[in-house]
């Protein structure tokens, strides 16, 4: 079952927020970025429950790959997220 607590109060993971990024414009500039992001193999076990996918097989050795939102600057309570869409840095 999909995560849905982000219409709620109640979040289960306040990481969650791509839902909330809209696309940019000429008159909205974009303040978050997304970047590509390799989950090292240290990563603490009990933040692995926030991360939205799952290594398939432990049979193949492989990197845990991610996209993160990145701010281009800082962002204030409340203000809405704009992103280029087509942009994914790596």
């Amino acid at each position: 079952m999909s995560d849905e607590s982000w219409l709620t109060a109640a979040l289960q993971n306040p990481l969650a927020v791509g839902q909330y990024v809209n696309n940019c414009s000429h008159e909205k500039a974009a303040n978050v970025c997304y970047q590509e992001f390799d989950v090292p193999a240290y990563f603490p076990v009990e933040l692995k429950q926030y991360l939205p996918n799952i290594v398939y097989s432990h049979d193949i050795e492989s990197l845990l790959r991610c996209v993160v939102l990145v701010t281009l600057r800082d962002i204030k309570q409340g203000e809405e997220l704009f992103s280029n869409y087509y942009t994914v840095v790596s």
